[in-house]
């Protein structure tokens, strides 16, 4: 097999990989109810497992990204599939509340092996154009996530059961653990760090450009749930129009795949603040133009601003973490999700429109961080 031909066979399998790990972060979202009925407990039991894996997720976060450091890449990669594997087979099985919360935040935990590697992989082993496409995928697989999670749920659950949502995934990761394990490449062995990580990541914070890059990342993707949140309670349609605003969103990501040739061409941080801009643009027009016809045409623009960002912010991580890139990316993956896992509660204190402006406002916010990124930037080149 060609070199081509296994880099491509690479990019699609971490691609899917992205897709269906980050899928199991809605999986519940669409059948609360169903699960509350057939274990015979509150949906609020079910909403806290919810909250119980995204707080696992987080840890994990933190936490594979320094112990590849010290057992590869790869290993974490593999292992943390076949790990996922099993956890996730674990939920199918839950018979009441407590077990369904320990194996949700088991299976959260695991599957944060993957997204708080993944991006020091593609560094440690790829140069910066096939890099940047690579990254630019993966961000492209975690958005799609948002629909396909919910969309297979809600159809397996209908057809079967809700357990077989968590048997189909558990099949998915086992099958991507085998084929992983013979695809996919080790990377370079990283240079041990003597602190412990958690100092490295308090430095990594007093980096002003890094913190710079982690105000933006809090906001991004707790910019999209806020959004579709807010955006849900004020439909007042048919179910299948808001479906179809929803996924109309999924267009906007392929902006993403254009990311490379405009870091090339205008560098990473004016690219940053492009899509920043694009975002923008797309809530102010939404203030003014929501007939389902607006809002499916500036979700696609509101969404090419968030896939055109959150790979660049991705880059510019990288970069600045230098050495320290894989608990720097680590630490941008927790931000990130803690970002998102804030965006549920302060979406339901706000009508949408008031969202709208929230969201306008944290974006000039964001544009203004750039602006002092680039000061820096020229500031350093004398």
């Amino acid at each position: 097999m060609s070199s081509i031909v296994l880099l491509r066979t690479a990019f699609t399998l971490l691609t899917i990989i992205s897709i269906l790990v980050a899928s199991n972060i809605y999986t519940l979202i669409p059948i609360y109810d169903e699960v509350a009925s057939r274990l015979a407990i509150s949906s609020s039991d079910v909403v806290i497992a919810g909250s119980l894996f995204t707080l696992f997720y987080a840890g994990g976060l933190l936490s594979f990204g320094p112990i590849s450091d010290y057992a590869g890449r790869k290993n974490i990669l593999v292992f943390g599939l076949f790990a996922s594997s099993l956890t996730t087979l674990a939920v199918g099985f839950s018979t009441d509340a407590f077990s369904l919360w320990l194996t949700r935040s088991l299976q959260g935990f695991t599957l944060a092996s993957f997204a708080s590697v993944v991006f020091a992989y593609s560094f440690d082993l790829f140069p910066l154009k096939q890099r940047t496409l690579l990254v630019v995928l993966i961000n492209t697989g975690f958005l799609i996530a948002g629909i396909f999670g919910q969309l297979v749920s809600s159809i397996l659950t209908h057809l079967f059961s809700w357990n077989s949502v968590f048997v189909f995934f558990s099949i998915c990761y086992l099958f991507l653990f085998a084929v992983a394990f013979f695809i996919l490449n080790d990377s370079p062995k990283a240079k041990q760090e003597q602190e412990p990580f958690w100092v490295v990541y308090l430095s990594l914070l007093k980096d002003s450009r890094l913190f710079k890059c982690y105000l933006i990342a809090l906001t991004l993707l707790f910019s999209v749930i806020a959004f579709y949140d807010a955006l849900s309670r004020f439909f007042s349609g048919p179910s299948n129009e808001l479906f179809m605003i929803r996924t109309a969103g999924l267009i906007g990501a392929s902006v993403s795949l254009f990311t490379g040739k405009l870091i090339e061409k205008i560098e990473e941080v004016k690219t940053l603040a492009l899509g920043l801009f694009i975002g923008v643009i797309s809530l102010v027009a939404m203030l003014f133009f929501n007939s389902v016809i607006g809002l499916i045409i500036l979700s696609i623009l509101f969404i090419s601003s968030i896939s055109l960002s959150i790979p660049t912010v991705i880059t510019l991580v990288g970069s600045y973490g230098g050495k320290r890139r894989s608990k720097a990316l680590s630490l941008y993956s927790f931000i990130l999700l803690t970002g998102a896992s804030f965006a549920p509660t302060i979406a339901v204190l706000f009508g949408f429109f008031h969202m709208l402006l929230g969201l306008t406002f944290l974006f000039m916010i964001n544009i203004g961080i750039c602006h002092l990124l680039n000061i820096e930037k020229v500031n350093s080149a004398k």
